[in-house]
C-alpha cells in the first residue's frame, strides 16, 4: 500500500510559507491566502482601514504640508490603499506575494501595484510619504534585513517626506504558546481558521490552519507558517535613525500595544 506524497511547503515571501495537501498548485494556494486575509482581517473584525487611512493622512500632512503622493510597502491585498487613494492625489503599492498583488490590482484599477521585496526595491520616483503597515516589517528576518528595508523606504521619500511604520511585537510584548480561532463568511463562502503561536529565540512563529468552503469547489485546506522577528524598540529606533530619518516619534498603536513610528526624512 502506497501513501500520498508529502505536501511541499511553498515559499510565498519573507518568512511566510504555505503548505497545501492537495493537487492544487501554488498560484491557487496564494489566491486562497489573499482571500482568507481579506475575510479574517477586514473591517468585520473591528479593524477599520478607513480610520487608519485618514489618521495616516493627518499624520503626514501635519509634518509635510502639501504631501500629495504615497507608497504603501508590503501593501498586501490593497485594503489600506483602497482608502489612502481618496486622501492622496497619487498612491502606489509594493507587494512580494503574487496572490496578494493580484487581489490588490483587482481592487485598485488604475493604481500601480509593483512586484517587489521591501528589503531591496527600486522604483523610478520618490513619494511624499511611505507606509509599512500591519506589522509587515516583522517579516524582515534579521537586523541587517530590517536596516535594508528602512534604507529602501528612505530612498523612495522626497526630502521632508514622512515614514509611517507599524512595528511587530517586541520580545517583551509577545506571548508564546497561544491559540486563536477565526470564523468568517462572505455570502456562501465560509472560512474557519485556527492559529497556534510559539517562539523560537527572537522569532515568533504562527502556524495557521485554514478550512475554506464554497459552492462549486467544495472544501479546501491549507496551512500557513508566519515567521516574524521580535525586534526590540532599540533595534527599530537605530534602523530608522541610521536610514536618515529625524523627528522620530513613537505614537500609541491603533488597537494594542504595538506602537506607530512616525519619522521625517532629513
Amino acid at each position: 500500500m502506497t501513501g500520498r506524497p508529502a505536501p511541499e511547503p511553498a515559499p510565498v515571501g519573507y518568512g511566510l510559507t504555505v503548505t497545501r495537501p492537495s493537487a492544487a498548485g501554488p498560484a491557487l494556494a496564494e489566491d486562497d491566502l489573499a482571500m482568507a486575509y481579506d475575510l479574517v482581517f477586514g473591517d468585520s473584525v473591528g479593524k477599520s482601514y478607513a480610520t487608519e487611512a485618514y489618521d495616516i493622512a493627518e499624520l503626514v500632512h501635519q509634518r509635510h504640508p502639501g504631501a500629495a503622493s504615497l507608497l504603501d510597502v508590503a501593501c498586501g491585498s490593497g485594503l489600506h490603499l483602497s482608502h489612502l487613494r481618496g486622501v492622496f492625489d497619487h498612491v502606489e503599492g509594493l507587494e512580494i506575494a503574487a496572490g496578494m498583488r493580484r487581489r490588490a490590482t483587482d481592487r485598485l484599477p488604475g493604481v500601480a501595484v509593483h512586484a517587489g521585496d521591501m528589503r531591496d526595491f527600486r522604483l523610478d520616483r520618490t513619494f511624499s510619504a511611505v507606509t509599512c503597515l500591519f506589522s509587515a516589517i516583522g517579516y524582515a528576518q534579521s537586523v541587517a534585513e530590517l536596516r535594508q528595508a528602512l534604507d529602501c523606504m528612505a530612498a523612495h521619500l522626497e526630502p521632508g517626506g514622512v515614514l509611517v511604520l507599524e512595528p511587530w511585537y517586541t520580545p517583551d510584548q509577545w506571548t508564546p504558546d497561544t491559540v486563536h480561532t477565526a470564523v468568517a463568511r462572505d455570502g456562501d463562502r465560509q472560512l474557519t481558521g485556527v492559529c497556534h503561536s510559539r517562539q523560537d529565540g527572537h522569532t515568533s512563529i504562527m502556524a495557521m490552519h485554514y478550512l475554506l468552503g464554497e459552492p462549486g469547489t467544495g472544501v479546501r485546506y491549507w496551512t500557513e507558517e508566519h515567521a516574524m522577528t521580535l525586534f526590540t524598540d532599540e533595534q527599530y529606533r537605530d534602523a530608522v535613525r541610521e536610514a536618515g530619518f529625524g523627528r522620530i516619534e513613537w505614537l500609541p498603536g491603533w488597537y494594542d500595544v504595538r506602537p506607530r513610528i512616525v519619522a521625517v526624512k532629513a
